[in-house]
C-alpha cells in the first residue's frame, strides 16, 4: 500500500517539557487512522504539527513526496485540518463561511453542491444565519461541509464527532466510509472509543513521546486496556 505520508523522528516541547520526543509513523492512502493516548499525551499537538498550524523542534515529515515544514507551503493544499472547535468567523453566516475558505483555496464556489450538503447534514434553512448563534454540534457539521467542498488527500480532525447528536455521528461514519472509498486518508481523534475504533483501520497510540502501540483492526475492549496499562 503507498505511503502518503512520513513522519520521522517528530518532537515538541512546552515549557522546556518534552511532550513528543520522536514520533514516527507513515500513513497509507485510503487508511483511516485512530490516534489515541492520555490527556496531554500530545495528540492534538501531532495533528497541529502535521497540519503546519504549529511547528516541530524536530523530526521531518513528507506528504506525497513533497517535504513538510519548510518555507514551501504547496504540501499544506493536500491536507485540511479540522480542529477540536471549527476555526470560523462568527458574524459570517454559514454561506459566507465556507464560500471563503472555498476560494481561500483557490477552488470555485459550487452554490448548489452547498445547498445539498447543508441539507445532507441537517443545516438545511439555516444556510444565511450567523454561525455566531450555532450550537456546537452544528458548527461541527459545518465544519465537515467545509471539507466536503475542499480538495484535498489527507484529513485531520481533532474529535470531530463530539457535540453530535446519533443523526450526526451516522452521518460522519457514512462520510468516512465514502472519503475511503476515494482513496483519502484519516488521522482522527475521538474520545469515544467504541465509535472511533468501529470506524478505524488502524489505531497508533502516543505514550511517553512516542508511538508505543500500532494496531491494524482495533478492538474497542484492547485499547481501553492499553489506556489502563499506560496509566500504571
Amino acid at each position: 500500500m503507498d505511503q502518503l505520508l512520513i513522519a520521522q523522528g517528530i518532537g515538541k516541547s512546552f515549557h522546556l517539557r518534552p511532550v513528543l520526543t520522536d514520533v514516527t509513523f507513515s500513513l497509507a492512502a485510503g487508511q483511516i487512522t485512530y490516534l489515541i493516548g492520555r490527556n496531554g499525551c500530545g495528540k492534538t499537538t501531532l495533528l497541529k504539527i502535521l497540519a503546519g498550524v504549529m511547528r516541530p523542534e524536530a523530526g521531518i515529515a513528507s506528504l506525497n513526496g513533497r517535504a513538510m515544514f519548510g518555507l514551501g507551503g504547496s504540501w499544506r493544499r493536500e491536507m485540511v485540518y479540522l480542529g477540536h472547535r471549527p476555526i470560523m468567523y462568527q458574524a459570517f453566516t454559514a454561506r459566507e463561511n465556507i464560500r471563503l475558505a472555498v476560494q481561500l483555496r483557490g477552488q470555485t464556489w459550487d452554490e448548489s453542491q452547498f445547498r445539498e450538503l447543508a441539507r445532507q447534514y441537517g443545516l438545511g434553512g439555516r444556510e444565511d444565519d450567523r454561525i455566531g448563534i450555532y450550537s456546537e454540534g452544528m458548527l461541527k457539521r459545518l465544519g465537515l461541509i467545509r471539507l466536503e467542498m475542499s480538495s484535498w488527500s489527507l484529513a485531520y480532525l481533532d474529535e470531530p464527532g463530539s457535540a453530535l447528536d446519533v443523526d450526526g455521528s451516522l452521518i460522519l461514519r457514512e462520510t468516512f466510509d465514502r472519503w475511503r472509498s476515494q482513496g483519502r486518508s484519516i488521522l482522527f481523534t475521538s474520545h469515544d472509543m467504541g465509535w472511533g475504533a468501529a470506524v478505524a483501520d488502524r489505531a497508533i497510540m502516543l505514550s511517553g513521546g512516542t508511538v508505543s502501540e500500532d494496531l491494524a483492526a482495533p478492538e474497542e475492549a484492547h485499547l481501553v486496556d492499553l489506556l489502563k496499562e499506560a496509566a500504571k
